[in-house]
């Protein structure tokens, strides 16, 4: 018997497969970012990044346009689509510039038990006083983490107001990624939420028009990064984003390019994909769990690609979002 839609949702197994799969891909993609920004500059790194992906997809995505017609009213979701899970990662890659893996991967546990909240929110409509406890608990952690480098450094030290910008451009990714899950959920995938309704009503944006496959989907999102980013890669080699680049793309080192791939490949065409196509058969609060793992497989990378380990803030910081993750989940299941 075929595996259906209808099929997979009473068996869950290869959707939580598929999670977990882009979880172990992703959760090793920071250290990977961060060790290629040694030989690659960030906007850079993420334009040659959707530049190689969308090269390899090329035959893949004309076979798509020309057997599915997309409607023109549904571009919009399209290109915002991409926007929010695509160009968004600019964040990161600029972000991990300025501050650690490991920092970064503390907020991200912010941004998983974000999405438990929204999703309950505009999809059973209510969130009570114990998860906004959770919430608040962990916000104040990740606000720590954050904010760390200017209550122990020297608040004039340019370096530590860096890892500040860094660590706010990396919370301002996680806030986009809540935001792209959710309007995924309801835009994408059909789910009903009245809130979802009306808040797109509000800025005129509707449903797809009809179903489109994840790995569609998927494809063309690199493309709007690809369109999106090309300008700002080009701002800065020519340093008006900052200091002129020096960056060669003929003398790249060998990390560098392994680097490009596993992005491009690994953390972009796969992960991507498998993870679009998980949405249709999971809840937003399944794909916060996963997220919560993500931790297990950064920090061995981060340790054995860059040397990174946690100091005692991240460790307060962190047991304070772990407490909000407690708290905020075991009532939400409740």
């Amino acid at each position: 018997m075929p595996r259906t839609y209808k099929t997979l949702k009473n068996d869950l197994f290869l959707p939580h497969l598929a999670l977990v799969c882009a979880t172990v891909l992703w959760g090793a993609a920071n250290p990977v970012i961060k060790l290629t920004l040694g030989y690659v500059p960030p906007l850079t790194f993420l334009f040659l990044r959707f530049l190689t992906a969308c090269f390899i997809l090329l035959p893949y995505i004309i076979y798509q346009i020309q057997k599915t017609k997309i409607a023109k009213k549904d571009l919009i979701n399209f290109f915002l689509f991409g926007l929010l899970s695509q160009t968004s990662l600019a964040f990161i890659f600029v972000g991990l510039e300025y501050t650690t893996v490991l920092e970064t991967t503390i907020i991200g546990v912010l941004g998983s038990i974000m999405v438990v909240a929204a999703g309950h929110y505009f999809y059973n409509d209510k969130v009570n006083r114990q998860v906004k406890i959770g919430l608040l608990v962990a916000t104040l952690g990740t606000l720590f983490v954050i904010l760390e480098p200017l209550i122990t450094k020297n608040f004039h030290d340019r370096k530590i107001l860096e890892r500040v910008l860094g660590n706010s451009l990396i919370l301002m990714y996680n806030i986009t990624w809540v935001l792209f899950i959710v309007w995924s959920k309801f835009s994408l995938t059909g789910e009903k939420s009245k809130l979802m309704k009306k808040s797109l009503s509000f800025l005129h944006l509707k449903q797809m028009s009809k179903e489109y496959s994840s790995s569609l989907l998927t494809a063309t999102s690199l493309y709007v990064g690809l369109i999106t980013i090309m300008p700002l890669a080009l701002l800065e080699n020519m340093g008006l984003l900052g200091q002129l680049s020096s960056f060669n793309i003929l003398s790249i080192d060998n990390r560098g390019i392994l680097g490009i791939l596993y992005m491009a490949i690994g953390s972009s065409i796969v992960a991507y994909m498998i993870y679009q196509w998980s949405l249709k058969y999971v809840t937003v609060s399944d794909t916060a769990f996963f997220g919560y793992l993500s931790p297990i497989v950064t920090l061995p990378f981060a340790y054995l690609f860059l040397g990174e380990v946690p100091n005692r803030f991240m460790f307060i910081g962190g047991l304070a979002i772990a407490a909000g993750v407690v708290i905020a989940e075991k009532n939400l299941r409740t």
